[in-house]
Formats: C-alpha cells, structure tokens, sequence
C-alpha cells in the first residue's frame, strides 16, 4: 500500500470520529437538563462513544491494513506506525494531567505505592486490566490501553483468520453477528463486577471489549468491496444507525430494567453508521465530508485524550475565581467548548502531525510505505 492509497483516508469516517470523541465530552461536561431531555439522554450515554471507537478501529485497521486478509506490512512496521501515530500525543495529555493527578491523589490520601502502581500501569498502558487503577489518571486514557492490547493482537489475528474471513463477505457478517451476541452475553454481567475480582475481566478490560473490535473487523470483511453508484444507501444507512441510536438512548430506562446493558443495544447502531460512511467515501464532499468537519476529525484523537483534564482546569479555574456552583453553567460549556476544540487543533497541528512524521522517518516507516 502506498502513502496515497484512498483508503488511508476516508473523510466521512473521520468526521464520525470526531462526532464519537464529542459525544464522550458531553459525557463528562454536558450541563444535564431534567430527566427526559435532550441534553440529559445526550450527556448520561456519552460514555457509549468509546464503543464507537473500538468498532472503527476494527474496521479501519482491517480495511487499511489487511483488505485482502493478509497485512500489508510488516508486524514490525504496522507496531511502530501504531506508536508514532498515538505515543507522543499519549504521553502529552497524561504529562498535562499531572496537577490534576497530584491533586486528586492528596484528596484520596493515596499511598506511595498506589501512586506509583498507576503510573506504572499508565505509562506501560496496562491500566485497563486493574478496575481500580483505570481512571486515577486522566480517564480517557483507559480505552487507550484497550487499544494497545488490540494493535497488538491484530496482525496475529489477521495471520490466523485473514485469509478464510475476507475470502467471502458473508463470513465477515457471521464474524460481526457473533460478536453482536457475545457483547450481549456477557456485557451486563461484566459492568457488575467490582474491583475485587479476581480476573482481569471487567467491563474496561481489553478481554470484556473484543466483541467491538471483532464487529469492526466483520464488518470490514463484509463490506470492503463495496462502493455504491450514488449517496443514497449510505445516507440511508447512517440515518438508520443515528434512529437506532436515538431509540436506543431514549429507551436506556427500560434497556436497564429488563437486566440488560445499554452498550450491547447500541452497537448495531454503530455498524450501521460505519457502513454508511464507509459506502460515502469518494463522493463529492459534503454532509459527514465537509472540509470543517474532516479538519476536526483529524484533531479527535487529541479532543479525546485531553478533554477530561481540561474541563478539571477550567472548573478549578472558575471555582478558584467566582466561586462554586457554575459546574451546569451553560455560559461555562461554551467557553471550555471552545478552548477544548481550539486547543486540540493547536495540539494536532503544532505537535501531533509534526512528531508523528519524525518518528515515521526515525522508525524507516516512510521508506516503507513508498
């Protein structure tokens, strides 16, 4: 695969990407209106984002790197570009976070060696396999390490399976559709589990987050050839998975009281929006292609990471200044809204485009690619 393949950039899914990284800072910073409303529906599932993540990533790194069922690279080469393209953003955000961090583990009276368990278990990305280490530090940060585990086992799993999936699509459908039913399964018992489980098997965990991963890489299985003549069935399909969303958001009340989880419910409505952006690529851009919206896209890995400790400033900033009680201040969201995007767009120009590029030269990725 060359540096100019198509497929290395899809602009509507990029743009789903940063619509995904949003929807999890509403989560966190969203002022929550009455039980029943938009903001309130929109702020308490945003936390479901995360999934759409792991589904993309599935789809993309199969799509970009494995179309054929076979890796494009070298394990070696597709490891380091996994490093150039997230460690130096990673490492900036949590090294951002520190005050926050310090602060925090003053408040809890945190012991030396809990301290150090955390940022040992952050810095090597093994946060997410400890309940009680996931979101010491910087929050976000967890999925990251649910992703580590999946770049690593990627080209391993492609080895194992790459060539039977992608040589029929209707195998990458039975891969999905499995994946769909083992999240339902085994999801809503995993959300229960405390930190003292014994296994490393929670609803953080790399192992409880597969399903998602693997839906992705069906679904790429399945839809890798497809390119529609014309925009509607991939309107179509993206307005289908925004109505599955909504209908599932809207019903999360009674999703909880028949002892099911939300996550499992919503992940079809995933599928069906990458699908739908997936069969947009190529079109004239417009809609989930418009040039504001890729832009922002591009930033959404950094939007993702530093988020969280940046609506901690701002709100220590404003408590500090005016006094408490602005948290549901929706004055307050717009201005943190709008350093949180104009900052990250800094932060993707001015350090993650410019390190991703060193470390690709550094790494003989370059050479590689062409």
């Amino acid at each position: 695969m060359t540096v100019h393949d198509p497929r290395e950039h899809v602009r509507p899914l990029t743009s789903l990407r940063f619509l995904a990284a949003l929807w999890v800072l509403m989560h966190h910073a969203l002022p929550r209106g009455p039980e029943g409303s938009l903001t309130a529906a929109l702020g308490e599932s945003g936390w479901l984002g995360v999934s759409l993540f792991f589904v993309l990533s599935g789809f993309l790194l199969t799509i970009r790197y494995a179309p054929a069922g076979v890796l494009l690279r070298p394990r070696r080469d597709f490891w380091l570009e996994r490093v150039a393209r997230l460690g130096p953003t990673y490492l900036l955000a949590m090294a951002f976070a520190i005050p926050l961090f310090v602060r925090d583990a003053a408040v809890e009276a945190l012991s030396a060696g809990r301290i150090a368990a955390v940022v040992a278990s952050a810095l090597s990305l093994q946060q997410a396999w400890r309940p009680e280490l996931a979101c010491e530090w910087n929050c976000p940060a967890w999925s990251l390490s649910v992703e580590a585990w999946f770049y690593l086992a990627f080209p391993l799993v492609i080895l194992a399976i790459g060539p039977w999936l992608m040589r029929r699509p209707l195998r990458g459908m039975s891969v999905a559709v499995a994946s769909l039913a083992a999240s339902a399964l085994i999801f809503p018992g995993l959300v229960r589990v405390g930190g003292d489980w014994p296994l490393p098997l929670f609803a953080l965990s790399p192992l409880a987050r597969w399903p998602e991963f693997l839906a992705g890489i069906g679904l790429a299985a399945l839809l890798k050839d497809w390119r529609p003549s014309g925009p509607v069935p991939g309107a179509a399909l993206v307005l289908a998975g925004l109505g599955w969303l909504a209908l599932a958001v809207a019903l999360r009340g009674a999703v909880a009281a028949q002892g099911l989880d939300l996550l499992p419910v919503a992940v079809p409505g995933f599928m069906a929006l990458v699908a739908g952006c997936w069969a947009l690529r190529g079109l004239p851009a417009g809609g989930l292609g418009t040039a504001w919206l890729v832009l922002l896209g591009e930033a959404s890995y950094a939007l993702y990471l530093f988020h969280a400790p940046m609506h901690g400033y701002v709100l220590a900033l404003t408590n500090r200044l005016v006094g408490r009680g602005h948290d549901l201040s929706w004055v307050l969201f717009a201005v943190y809204l709008l350093l949180a995007l104009g900052s990250t767009l800094l932060i993707h120009r001015a350090f993650e485009r410019p390190w991703r590029t060193r470390l690709r030269a550094r790494f003989g990725l370059v050479r590689a690619a062409t």
